[in-house]
């Protein structure tokens, strides 16, 4: 859930939906660190015990492993990272949901496909990732304005090797191998300015 974390669902916050969740802070991500990192969370206190031991080797007590684990531990120079961070996320989510939503309102009448955020959701825009007939076309022009682009998931799941012994094949998920053949994310911070957003608008638009 690292792309939804500070997001909610029906009053709800991401990371609390499930009896497990988990969040990424790869320095990218809503909420990142300088470095590799990540967070587990869950309201089972056995499970919590239990994941706790399994990130640091399986250890019970020192030197006593109950299981076998991983060394899955935050280290300290990223936890104090996040510890400064975590201060201002919640006015950065509101950023974030700001921009979003100026984005969806300035690409109206552009020939794009903008994001939809159903009712009683949030969305702390991760990225800001709309859809378009010629992608390639779409890229060379913001590019050729000195405007970066990315393409996160170009391959649909069930077309990625790892899963090729279940059998899918061009096809089987139409919806999802269209979407990858149109997805592009533009620029996207708690800081883009609202000229930087009409620069970007105007682009896409072709003015």
């Amino acid at each position: 859930m690292g792309q939804s974390f500070g997001a909610s669902y029906k009053g709800k916050k991401s990371c609390n939906l499930s009896t497990i969740a988990c969040t990424s802070f790869f320095p990218s991500k809503p909420l990142g660190a300088y470095g590799d990192g990540g967070a587990i969370f869950t309201s089972d206190d056995d499970l919590a015990l239990k994941m706790r031991m399994l990130l640091n080797h399986g250890q019970n007590e020192r030197y006593k492993h109950k299981y076998i684990g991983i060394n899955g531990r935050l280290d300290a120079v990223q936890a104090a990272v996040l510890n400064v961070k975590l201060k201002h996320f919640d006015g950065e989510v509101a950023l974030r949901e700001e921009i979003g939503a100026r984005y969806s309102h300035l690409l109206e009448d552009a020939d794009v496909i903008t994001p939809k955020i159903q009712e009683g959701n949030t969305s702390v825009y991760a990225q800001y990732s709309i859809r378009v007939k010629n992608r390639e076309a779409m890229v060379a022009k913001l590019t050729a304005k000195e405007i970066p682009t990315a393409v996160h998931y170009p391959v649909p799941l069930h077309l990625q090797e790892a899963f090729a012994p279940l059998g899918y094949k061009v096809g089987d998920f139409p919806i999802s191998e269209l979407v990858a053949t149109e997805i592009m994310s533009l620029p996207m911070s708690p800081y883009l300015t609202q000229e930087q957003q009409d620069f970007i608008a105007d682009a896409i638009k072709g003015n």
